[in-house]
């Protein structure tokens, strides 16, 4: 686990997306599973201002986590927020992109539909993640096997309060549909971006603890190629 600290999200952002445009172009038909939330927004501006569409004109996209229940046209959803952000300004062709469908009424086919098309790739060869306070990853709350592939999570308490914020109203939050801890070990590169004070605590514990579920993200402590990259802000306590 490699950590780097950057003097602003700004520069972060640049930094992450020139990595993945470099990947992209040493790989054209490369996987990559994205997240949403606030963090990676100014990363995928950054992209699409930098990149020549043409160069993810191959690439297979898998979304990372979705809140259950919640139709993917919701301005929370995790692939209303790539999708805005990243893939239509990019005109990254919807065929080249998979999200969970949280609102089927078989989660556990659409675990296995995710799974089959991450086994079909061999693996992400890119995973970029953020951390929650509580250190989830994805929708991987505390207590999470790192022997899960894409499985449903009941939410912790405070991922729901944290998740109103991505909402126009006070949306109920139960459970989540998530890309698993073993996709992330087994992706060739993961990559764990953050950003601001609120972080900087749950930052300091990752980087204290040794790999346990109850922090999962200290997962990036067994991956053989990951990256931790934060601004000053984040990197406050370390």
């Amino acid at each position: 686990m490699q950590i780097e600290t950057f003097q602003n999200s700004e520069q972060l952002a640049i930094h992450t997306a020139n990595f993945i445009i470099n990947l992209v172009k040493s790989k054209p038909d490369a996987t990559l599973i994205l997240t949403s939330g606030d963090t990676p927004v100014l990363t995928y501006k950054k992209i699409v201002e930098l990149a020549n569409p043409a160069d993810f004109e191959q690439v297979t996209i898998v979304g990372l986590d979705e809140w259950v229940g919640i139709p993917a046209t919701s301005v929370g959803s995790c692939r209303f927020i790539v999708e805005e952000n990243l893939l239509k300004p990019l005109k990254i062709n919807p065929n080249q992109y998979t999200f969970f469908d949280s609102i089927t009424d078989n989660l556990q086919a659409e675990c296995k539909r995710v799974d089959d098309l991450l086994f079909e790739k061999g693996g992400a060869d890119l995973i970029i993640v953020g951390v929650g306070v509580n250190g989830h990853i994805g929708l991987n709350e505390p207590g999470t096997s790192f022997d899960n592939y894409c499985h449903v999570s009941e939410l912790a308490e405070i991922t729901v309060t944290v998740g109103q914020k991505y909402f126009t109203e006070n949306t109920t939050l139960t459970h989540g549909i998530t890309i698993g801890l073993k996709h992330l070990l087994e992706a060739k590169i993961a990559i764990l971006i953050a950003t601001g004070e609120r972080k900087a605590e749950v930052l300091k514990q990752m980087n204290q603890t040794e790999p346990n579920v109850d922090l999962p993200a200290t997962i990036f402590k067994l991956h053989k190629n990951a990256f931790v990259w934060i601004d000053e802000p984040a990197a406050s306590l370390l």
